[in-house]
Order: structure tokens, then sequence, then C-alpha cells
């Protein structure tokens, strides 16, 4: 179904359902798709704050791509663009204050490329400068962020960097997480990042660090529909097992109920021209041969651009259900490659978990599973890295931090992912 600048598809795992006096476990993909859009979309204002790990392990090519990505975001800055710089190692230090551009990008990069690299590595006050720096020029109707790029493990703040880090995106304020090189600790920044308009993502170069910066500075200019949920209505008894972002890269999306059979998941900002997909687990009550209204999904939206809020966007969802033998178990080809992928990226994520608590047969199982599912999928690099781990894992009881890192990030679809 089309409507207001989005068009919604969904498409279950098998159309037509077996008889059955049991339940049933049912797929649902759901395709968003931005329709109409002017060919440039109307940009909002955006208040960014870049907050760089200076700890001496930033040294050399580091910094500099840092420099060189951090000053093509300042000529890319409109006029009505807010930006600050903040840099920590054993402590922070806001080097460029909240404030316009304008005239003053040559002023601002020769800030810049004083910097030097030294010391430890300490994100949570740098965390905390930042927020307080974008909080200066909050306005109601533009896009507020925090981007912060490490390559090290901050010791001893893990707690308070989650904890600053709920604090400024339940006031609006998004973060993107990225970390360069092997040594920094994914698990912190997955947490850090676990909320709507957050995410973080892997560098594997030091040469991509300007593409990534990039990415995301054309990621921010091109939203054009804010505060996105998404609804579900289900059948009588029918239950949301899960509900998972599968496009542009795989994030798990807490949903929770609204009231009986009605449940939302807040999905944040959208950039233009980028489909949105999501894959929704079912749980369906017995059923008698029939025709039967699945489910009904309502998308709830803003639109900045033409200045229209509490926009909707609805679509039904039915299903047949027919005599048990005259239905076939082919589970439909899209929604089958996404479930590949989302459950390999689901096997991997245990299989760490259970590392860590010294169940090394189990992520060994779970990551060769995982594995299976990628070639499926045809991820056969991805695949090939999750073997060489296994056997590594089987020799030496451990895992290498860059291998860890292409799997965790691989099966997210989010190592890098400029040009998406």
């Amino acid at each position: 179904m089309t409507c207001s600048a989005i068009e919604l598809q969904a498409f279950p795992s098998r159309s037509i359902l077996p008889a059955s006096d049991n339940p049933q476990l049912v797929y649902v993909m759901v395709v968003a798709s931005p329709q109409g859009l002017p060919v440039s979309v109307p940009r909002l204002p955006l208040n960014l704050c870049l907050v760089i790990d200076r700890s001496s392990s930033m040294r050399g090519d580091r910094m500099f791509q840092v420099k060189e990505a951090a000053g093509r975001i300042l000529d890319r800055l409109g006029a009505e663009d807010y930006f600050s710089l903040v840099t920590f190692n054993d402590r922070a230090h806001t080097v460029i204050p909240t404030q316009r551009v304008g005239t003053n990008a040559g002023l601002l990069k020769n800030l810049m490329n004083d910097l030097e690299a030294e010391g430890g590595t300490e994100m949570a006050t740098g965390l905390e400068l930042a927020v307080q720096e974008v909080q200066r020029a909050f306005l109601m109707h533009s896009m507020t962020r925090i981007i912060i790029l490490t390559d090290g493990r901050t010791y001893g703040d893990e707690g308070q960097c989650v904890k600053i880090a709920r604090k400024a995106q339940q006031k609006g304020i998004g973060l993107t997480a990225l970390g360069i090189g092997h040594e920094w600790n994914e698990d912190l920044l997955e947490i850090m990042t676990a909320s709507e308009n957050s995410h973080s993502r892997y560098i594997t170069s030091v040469q991509d660090i300007p593409e990534v910066f990039d990415d995301e500075l054309r990621r921010m200019h091109s939203i054009f529909a804010r505060g996105v949920q998404l609804l579900i209505e289900t059948h009588s008894d029918s239950t949301v097992r899960s509900l998972d972002r599968i496009q542009p890269f795989i994030a798990p999306i807490p949903f929770k109920g609204e009231h009986d059979l009605r449940w939302v998941g807040n999905l944040g900002d959208w950039p233009g021209a980028e489909v949105q997909s999501f894959l929704m687990e079912l749980v369906v009550p017995p059923l008698t041969e029939g025709d039967y209204h699945l489910l009904r999904l309502v998308l709830r939206f803003d639109l900045p651009i033409r200045d229209a809020t509490n926009q909707r966007c609805e679509l039904d969802l039915n299903v047949a259900v027919r005599p048990a033998h005259t239905v076939s178990n082919e589970v439909d080809l899209t929604v089958k490659h996404w479930l590949e992928r989302l459950v390999a990226y689901r096997l991997q994520d245990r299989a760490w978990k259970n590392l860590q608590t010294g169940s090394i047969d189990e992520a060994v199982m779970q990551l060769q599973m995982a594995g299976t599912r990628l070639l499926e999928a045809g991820e056969d690099e991805l695949a090939r890295t999750i073997r060489e781990e296994v056997t590594r894992l089987l020799k030496l009881g451990t895992t290498t931090a860059e291998g860890r890192k292409r799997i965790k990030y691989g099966t997210r679809g989010l190592i890098k992912a400029p040009n998406r």
C-alpha cells in the first residue's frame, strides 16, 4: 500500500497455511520504501558533535585520516548547521565549542590540525562533554547527533558510558559509535547504541575513515521521516515473538504491547531513498480451514519536509488455511534468505556469550551453524571467516579480536556500508 511518501508491503513466509490443531510459526517480511520524494530532500538543520579518541594508539595514519574526515564534514555543513569537536584520552577537552561554521571552516580546521595523540583511553568524560556541547544548540526541528570514534578499550568507566548514552538518547540525541582497529570493545559500543537513531560500525581499514564519516553525514542530511513507529495488530490469540530490522542492517527492535493484540516498535528517523525492511516472528493459534485476517500493519511518522505530523500508512495481510496434505512446506525465497542471515546473526551472538562463560563446545557448535546459514544465504567470505575462527577456537581455545569483530559486524551488514 502506498501513502504519504511511503510504500508498505508484507510478505509472509507462506501465504497458505495447513489446517492444524497446534499453534504455528509464521514469519512476515515487511518492506517500507520512500515514494515520490523530491530529487533533493530539504535538509534539517544539523547539530553535530564529533568525539575523537586521541590516545597514543591513534598516532600516525589514524589521526591523519580522522583530521581529513572531520575537515570534509566542515566543508559540507550548511549555514544553519552547528558543529563541535571533543577529544579524549586520559581526560576530555572541548577543541571546538558548539557554533555555526559559517566562514570559519579554515580556522576550525587549523584547530583540528593541532591535535596530537597521546595518553590512555577514558571515553565517559569525552561523551559527557559532547552531550553538554550539543545541548547548547538544541533545537526542536533539527538533527542532533554525536559521532564517537575510538580504537581502544576504555577501562573502569564502561557503566558510566552506557548511562550517559541512555540519558542522551532519552533527550533525542542520536549516537553513532565507530570502532577502528581490533582493540576496542565491541560489546560496549553495541550496548551504548542499542536504541533508535543509534548504531555502531566497524571500520576495518584506516583509509575507510573519511568514507564512513561521509556516509554518516549523508544519512543525517537525507532524513525525510522522523519518529517512525511500526504498529502490529494481530489476529485473535496471535503473538509477536520477535521483531528485527534486516535492511539496511540487522538489529533487534525492542517492542512492547500497547494493549491486547497490538504491539509497537520504535524505528527512529529515516534517511531518504533508503529501503527499510523488517522480519517479524508470529505464533498463530490453531486454525481450521478458511481465510483469515492475519494482521494489520500501521506505520506512524512525521514528515518535516512537508511540515506534516501524525502521518499513517496501513496494510492488511490475509492468509489462507487449507487441508494439511494440500499445502507445500516451501518458504518464500526472499523471506528465507533474510531469515538465514538473521539466524546466523543470532547464533554468533549466542556463541560469544557462551565463550564468556567458558562453554567452548556450545560456542563452536553455534558458530558452525551460523557459517552454514551464511553459506546458504550466499555469504561465502563471511562463512570462511567463521570457519577460520572455529579452527582457531578448537586448537587454542580462543578467537582473534579481528575475527570476532568481522563476524559480529559482518552478520549485521555493518562493517563498511557506504553507497549501500
